[in-house]
Protein backbone atom coordinates (compact mmCIF):
# COMPACT_ATOMS: atom_id res chain seq x y z
CA UNK A 1 0.00 0.00 0.00
CA UNK A 2 2.85 2.38 0.80
CA UNK A 3 4.27 1.73 -2.66
CA UNK A 4 0.87 2.47 -4.18
CA UNK A 5 0.54 5.73 -2.24
CA UNK A 6 3.99 6.84 -3.32
CA UNK A 7 3.15 6.04 -6.92
CA UNK A 8 -0.08 8.05 -6.76
CA UNK A 9 1.77 11.00 -5.26
CA UNK A 10 4.43 10.76 -7.93
CA UNK A 11 1.79 10.74 -10.65
CA UNK A 12 0.07 13.74 -9.06
CA UNK A 13 3.32 15.66 -9.04
CA UNK A 14 3.97 14.72 -12.66
CA UNK A 15 0.50 15.95 -13.64
CA UNK A 16 1.00 19.26 -11.81
CA UNK A 17 4.42 19.84 -13.36
CA UNK A 18 3.16 18.73 -16.76
CA UNK A 19 0.25 21.17 -16.57
CA UNK A 20 2.61 24.00 -15.70
CA UNK A 21 4.93 23.02 -18.51
CA UNK A 22 2.03 22.87 -20.95
CA UNK A 23 0.98 26.41 -19.94
CA UNK A 24 4.55 27.67 -20.34
CA UNK A 25 4.73 26.07 -23.78
CA UNK A 26 1.41 27.64 -24.76
CA UNK A 27 2.62 31.08 -23.66
CA UNK A 28 5.90 30.66 -25.51
CA UNK A 29 4.05 29.61 -28.66
CA UNK A 30 2.15 32.93 -28.77
CA UNK A 31 -1.45 33.04 -29.98
CA UNK A 32 -4.41 35.26 -29.10
CA UNK A 33 -3.48 38.13 -26.83
CA UNK A 34 0.18 38.12 -27.84
CA UNK A 35 2.35 39.99 -30.31
CA UNK A 36 5.16 37.99 -31.87
CA UNK A 37 8.48 39.85 -31.80
CA UNK A 38 11.61 39.04 -33.80
CA UNK A 39 14.59 39.90 -31.59
CA UNK A 40 17.97 40.09 -33.36
CA UNK A 41 21.13 40.46 -31.30
CA UNK A 42 24.21 41.76 -33.09
CA UNK A 43 27.68 41.45 -31.58
CA UNK A 44 29.87 43.88 -33.48
CA UNK A 45 33.58 43.95 -34.11
CA UNK A 46 34.99 46.84 -32.04
CA UNK A 47 36.55 48.54 -35.06
CA UNK A 48 33.37 48.21 -37.15
CA UNK A 49 30.77 49.80 -34.86
CA UNK A 50 30.88 53.20 -36.61
CA UNK A 51 30.60 51.54 -40.02
CA UNK A 52 27.62 49.42 -38.94
CA UNK A 53 25.79 52.37 -37.43
CA UNK A 54 26.27 54.37 -40.64
CA UNK A 55 25.06 51.50 -42.85
CA UNK A 56 22.00 51.00 -40.67
CA UNK A 57 21.12 54.70 -40.61
CA UNK A 58 21.75 55.52 -44.27
CA UNK A 59 20.80 52.25 -46.00
CA UNK A 60 18.90 49.82 -43.79
CA UNK A 61 16.35 52.08 -42.08
CA UNK A 62 15.14 53.74 -45.33
CA UNK A 63 14.89 50.30 -46.97
CA UNK A 64 12.85 48.87 -44.08
CA UNK A 65 10.45 51.80 -44.21
CA UNK A 66 10.15 51.49 -48.01
CA UNK A 67 9.37 47.78 -47.60
CA UNK A 68 6.48 48.61 -45.26
CA UNK A 69 8.01 47.70 -41.90
CA UNK A 70 5.87 49.68 -39.47
CA UNK A 71 8.18 49.80 -36.48
CA UNK A 72 11.53 48.68 -35.13
CA UNK A 73 13.38 49.55 -31.93
CA UNK A 74 17.16 49.23 -31.62
CA UNK A 75 18.98 49.27 -28.28
CA UNK A 76 22.66 49.37 -27.36
CA UNK A 77 23.78 47.45 -24.26
CA UNK A 78 25.51 49.79 -21.81
CA UNK A 79 25.61 47.46 -18.76
CA UNK A 80 26.20 43.91 -19.98
CA UNK A 81 27.93 42.90 -23.22
CA UNK A 82 28.70 46.38 -24.57
CA UNK A 83 29.45 45.18 -28.10
CA UNK A 84 25.78 44.16 -28.42
CA UNK A 85 22.99 45.92 -30.25
CA UNK A 86 19.48 44.48 -30.16
CA UNK A 87 16.75 45.01 -32.73
CA UNK A 88 13.10 44.33 -31.82
CA UNK A 89 10.52 44.11 -34.60
CA UNK A 90 6.90 42.87 -34.54
CA UNK A 91 6.25 40.18 -37.15
CA UNK A 92 3.06 38.55 -38.45
CA UNK A 93 4.34 34.99 -38.18
CA UNK A 94 6.94 32.44 -39.26
CA UNK A 95 5.88 32.74 -42.89
CA UNK A 96 8.14 35.80 -43.20
CA UNK A 97 11.16 33.48 -43.25
CA UNK A 98 9.93 31.94 -46.50
CA UNK A 99 9.27 35.28 -48.22
CA UNK A 100 11.65 37.84 -49.75
CA UNK A 101 13.06 39.95 -46.92
CA UNK A 102 12.42 43.68 -46.57
CA UNK A 103 15.84 44.57 -48.03
CA UNK A 104 15.10 42.45 -51.10
CA UNK A 105 11.65 44.01 -51.50
CA UNK A 106 13.00 47.54 -51.18
CA UNK A 107 16.33 47.28 -53.03
CA UNK A 108 16.09 44.26 -55.28
CA UNK A 109 18.05 41.04 -54.90
CA UNK A 110 21.45 42.29 -56.12
CA UNK A 111 21.59 45.51 -54.08
CA UNK A 112 20.22 43.72 -51.02
CA UNK A 113 22.93 41.06 -51.27
CA UNK A 114 25.59 43.76 -51.53
CA UNK A 115 24.27 45.57 -48.46
CA UNK A 116 24.05 42.34 -46.48
CA UNK A 117 27.67 41.54 -47.38
CA UNK A 118 28.81 44.95 -46.10
CA UNK A 119 26.82 44.51 -42.91
CA UNK A 120 28.21 41.01 -42.39
CA UNK A 121 31.75 42.41 -42.29
CA UNK A 122 30.76 44.25 -39.10
CA UNK A 123 29.55 41.22 -37.13
CA UNK A 124 31.22 38.90 -34.70
CA UNK A 125 27.90 37.06 -34.44
CA UNK A 126 24.18 37.45 -35.08
CA UNK A 127 21.46 35.64 -33.14
CA UNK A 128 17.70 35.73 -33.76
CA UNK A 129 14.94 34.47 -31.51
CA UNK A 130 11.23 34.92 -30.96
CA UNK A 131 9.67 36.70 -27.98
CA UNK A 132 5.90 36.70 -27.43
CA UNK A 133 4.63 39.91 -25.86
CA UNK A 134 1.70 39.57 -23.45
CA UNK A 135 -0.44 42.43 -24.72
CA UNK A 136 -2.54 42.68 -21.56
CA UNK A 137 0.61 43.50 -19.58
CA UNK A 138 2.05 46.00 -22.07
CA UNK A 139 2.36 49.60 -20.85
CA UNK A 140 3.45 51.64 -23.86
CA UNK A 141 6.76 53.40 -23.07
CA UNK A 142 6.65 55.57 -26.19
CA UNK A 143 10.21 56.41 -27.19
CA UNK A 144 11.68 56.13 -23.71
CA UNK A 145 15.46 56.26 -23.80
CA UNK A 146 16.45 53.59 -21.24
CA UNK A 147 15.50 49.91 -21.05
CA UNK A 148 16.13 47.88 -17.90
CA UNK A 149 15.69 44.21 -18.87
CA UNK A 150 15.17 41.53 -16.19
CA UNK A 151 15.08 37.85 -17.13
CA UNK A 152 13.38 35.20 -15.00
CA UNK A 153 12.94 31.43 -15.20
CA UNK A 154 9.62 30.14 -13.79
CA UNK A 155 10.08 27.36 -11.26
CA UNK A 156 8.69 23.97 -12.35
CA UNK A 157 4.91 24.09 -12.54
CA UNK A 158 4.79 27.79 -11.53
CA UNK A 159 4.47 29.56 -14.86
CA UNK A 160 0.71 29.91 -14.61
CA UNK A 161 0.88 30.98 -10.97
CA UNK A 162 3.36 33.72 -11.80
CA UNK A 163 1.18 34.96 -14.66
CA UNK A 164 -1.76 35.20 -12.28
CA UNK A 165 0.35 36.92 -9.62
CA UNK A 166 1.61 39.44 -12.15
CA UNK A 167 -1.89 40.16 -13.50
CA UNK A 168 -3.58 40.47 -10.11
CA UNK A 169 -0.89 42.13 -8.01
CA UNK A 170 2.03 43.50 -10.02
CA UNK A 171 0.25 45.06 -12.98
CA UNK A 172 -2.00 47.41 -10.96
CA UNK A 173 1.08 48.74 -9.15
CA UNK A 174 2.97 49.22 -12.42
CA UNK A 175 0.03 51.09 -13.94
CA UNK A 176 -0.01 53.41 -10.93
CA UNK A 177 3.78 53.88 -11.19
CA UNK A 178 3.48 54.82 -14.87
CA UNK A 179 0.65 57.24 -14.13
CA UNK A 180 2.75 58.86 -11.39
CA UNK A 181 5.71 59.29 -13.75
CA UNK A 182 7.87 56.86 -11.75
CA UNK A 183 8.80 55.07 -14.96
CA UNK A 184 7.84 55.25 -18.63
CA UNK A 185 6.43 51.83 -19.42
CA UNK A 186 6.64 48.05 -19.33
CA UNK A 187 6.99 45.09 -21.69
CA UNK A 188 6.34 41.48 -20.58
CA UNK A 189 7.53 38.80 -22.99
CA UNK A 190 7.91 35.01 -22.98
CA UNK A 191 10.73 33.50 -25.03
CA UNK A 192 9.97 30.96 -27.71
CA UNK A 193 11.88 29.65 -30.72
CA UNK A 194 15.60 30.37 -30.82
CA UNK A 195 15.99 30.90 -27.07
CA UNK A 196 15.38 29.09 -23.80
CA UNK A 197 11.72 28.11 -23.98
CA UNK A 198 9.42 29.93 -21.56
CA UNK A 199 11.81 32.47 -20.05
CA UNK A 200 10.05 35.64 -18.88
CA UNK A 201 11.55 39.04 -19.63
CA UNK A 202 10.32 42.21 -17.95
CA UNK A 203 11.54 45.32 -19.75
CA UNK A 204 11.08 48.48 -17.67
CA UNK A 205 11.59 51.81 -19.43
CA UNK A 206 12.81 55.17 -18.19
CA UNK A 207 13.38 58.58 -19.76
CA UNK A 208 16.98 58.72 -18.44
CA UNK A 209 19.49 56.74 -16.40
CA UNK A 210 19.03 58.58 -13.07
CA UNK A 211 16.06 56.52 -11.75
CA UNK A 212 18.23 53.39 -11.81
CA UNK A 213 20.11 54.80 -8.80
CA UNK A 214 17.03 54.52 -6.61
CA UNK A 215 14.40 51.95 -5.74
CA UNK A 216 12.45 50.12 -8.46
CA UNK A 217 8.95 51.34 -9.41
CA UNK A 218 7.17 48.87 -7.10
CA UNK A 219 9.09 50.05 -4.01
CA UNK A 220 8.64 53.71 -4.91
CA UNK A 221 4.90 53.18 -5.32
CA UNK A 222 4.09 50.90 -2.37
CA UNK A 223 6.73 51.83 0.20
CA UNK A 224 8.66 49.30 2.34
CA UNK A 225 5.72 47.50 3.98
CA UNK A 226 3.65 47.30 0.83
CA UNK A 227 6.62 46.04 -1.15
CA UNK A 228 7.38 43.30 1.38
CA UNK A 229 3.74 42.18 1.32
CA UNK A 230 3.72 42.05 -2.47
CA UNK A 231 6.98 40.09 -2.64
CA UNK A 232 5.59 37.58 -0.13
CA UNK A 233 2.66 36.88 -2.46
CA UNK A 234 5.05 36.15 -5.34
CA UNK A 235 7.58 34.12 -3.36
CA UNK A 236 8.66 30.79 -4.83
CA UNK A 237 7.43 31.38 -8.37
CA UNK A 238 10.47 32.50 -10.38
CA UNK A 239 14.26 32.53 -10.34
CA UNK A 240 16.03 35.74 -11.42
CA UNK A 241 18.69 35.19 -14.08
CA UNK A 242 20.14 38.49 -15.25
CA UNK A 243 19.67 42.25 -15.46
CA UNK A 244 20.78 44.28 -18.48
CA UNK A 245 20.68 48.03 -19.10
CA UNK A 246 20.25 49.24 -22.68
CA UNK A 247 19.90 52.61 -24.40
CA UNK A 248 17.62 53.22 -27.36
CA UNK A 249 19.37 54.23 -30.58
CA UNK A 250 17.06 56.94 -32.04
CA UNK A 251 18.62 57.00 -35.53
CA UNK A 252 17.91 53.28 -36.01
CA UNK A 253 14.47 53.16 -34.34
CA UNK A 254 11.12 54.14 -35.77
Amino acid sequence: MKILRLSVRAVAVMIMVGAGTHLALAQAEGGPGTTRLLVTTYRLKPDMVTTWLALEKVDVVPALKKAGIASRAVYHTVVGETSEYESVQPIKGFEIFGEPGPLERALGRRKAADLRARLAQCYESVHRHIENRRNEFYLDPGKARIQFASKYRPLPGKSGAYTTFFRDYMLPVMKKAQANGTFAGLDYTVSGHGGEWGLITLDMYYTNFAPLNGEPPVAKTLGPKGTMALLAKGKGLITPLEWIVRERVPDLSF
